[in-house]
């Protein structure tokens, strides 16, 4: 592997340390000071992205028992493979489904979420699929953790169900907005998973094209939700005595 294919997640983690300083240093990442910074739509966009920055150390860079580049090589072997370098799915397929998600992804999508509030939560949607993926795919094995397990358990989970609670219903985003969310987080496993059977089933032995649909699925990412906002006026954002998602979509 590269030098960029082994240390990306800890080059991530630098980020998301400065991010945290910022997030709870300063103001600068938020959007209404009269709320908690627990209750700012801006603030909890960034939130996303800083998880899933810390979510990709435990996968790619340490897991909770001091394997180094756990996740993939566990995949490599649910599928019966032999571990790197001999795994028909590259390293460089994994830096091309993180670093354009969240490395470019996430942040822009925060930066948007001032005027474009499901953009800004896009994030969420994958959070909380692969969350899921994580826990079931524990379930299935029997063997509970899995690379990734810790901080979807621990993070993810409690982070969505907050961003649920203080963000979605009578007065804030529609319950409408929130299924797209997990719908397209859905969309974006799928396009991922089916990439990888691909690649370990040899369906294709060139993994340019799988590399190059994970930056599509990111792409779309910020795509999907920006034309949904724009669908009938912004209807999506809005659920019963919502002033803030009227005006949020109005702008």
């Amino acid at each position: 592997m590269s030098w960029f294919e082994t240390f990306f997640p800890w080059i991530g983690l630098v980020a998301a340390v400065v991010l945290l300083a910022l997030m709870f240093g300063t103001d600068v990442l938020r959007s209404d000071l009269s709320v908690s910074r627990w209750r700012d739509l801006v603030w909890l966009s960034w939130a996303a992205a800083v998880a899933y920055l810390l979510h990709n150390v435990e996968e790619y860079g340490i897991d909770l028992w001091g394997q180094t580049y756990a996740f993939p090589s566990d995949a490599c072997a649910i599928f019966g493979h032999l571990p790197y370098p001999d795994c028909p799915v590259p390293p460089l397929f994994f830096v091309a489904v993180n670093v354009p998600m969240f490395w470019l992804v996430g942040p822009v999508a925060a930066l948007l979420s001032r005027r474009h509030p499901l953009v800004g939560l896009a994030l969420y949607g994958v959070i909380f699929v692969n969350a899921l993926v994580h826990v079931i795919a524990g379930l299935a094995t029997g063997a509970i953790y899995n690379p990734g397990w810790l901080t979807a358990v621990f993070i993810f989970l409690p982070l969505c169900a907050w961003v649920a609670h203080a963000l979605f219903g009578e007065n804030g985003l529609s319950y409408r907005a929130l299924a797209f969310l997990v719908g397209w987080g859905v969309v974006v496993h799928v396009v991922l998973a089916g990439s990888v059977l691909l690649l370990m089933h040899g369906v294709i032995s060139d993994p340019k094209p799988a590399e190059l649909a994970q930056i599509v699925n990111a792409t779309l990412l910020l795509l999907a939700p920006s034309l949904a906002e724009r669908w009938r006026g912004g209807a999506i954002l809005r659920s019963r005595a919502s002033p803030a998602a009227v005006a949020a979509s109005s702008q």
